[in-house]
């Protein structure tokens, strides 16, 4: 026996199944909360609000990690020359 979901239609207030349910467009700002406040680790300074932490972001130069794709493509390590490298120490050192 499958299971079915329901949701509540915000309009009507009755139970419609979730597969035949469709969402009313909304046309209406977004407002998107402040960010909570959070002690910089680059200075140690409080940081409370979402232009806070642009500026301090722009003052010392930092730059957030997120979604955002990398630029620049993972450079090719060159073993050959690390183990040219390694060698040549060992052989220094061992004399």
């Amino acid at each position: 026996m499958a299971r079915i979901t329901y949701v509540i239609d915000p309009i009507t207030l009755e139970l419609v199944e979730k597969n035949q349910y469709q969402r009313a467009e909304v046309n209406a700002p977004m407002v998107m909360a402040d960010i909570q406040g959070y002690q910089s680790q680059q200075t140690g300074e409080w940081i409370g609000s979402r232009s806070t932490h642009r500026e301090h972001l722009r003052q010392h130069s930092l730059i957030e990690i997120g979604n955002e794709k990398m630029e620049n493509a993972p450079r090719k390590v060159d073993r050959a020359g690390i183990r040219k490298a390694v060698e040549q120490a060992v052989r220094r050192v061992l004399g």
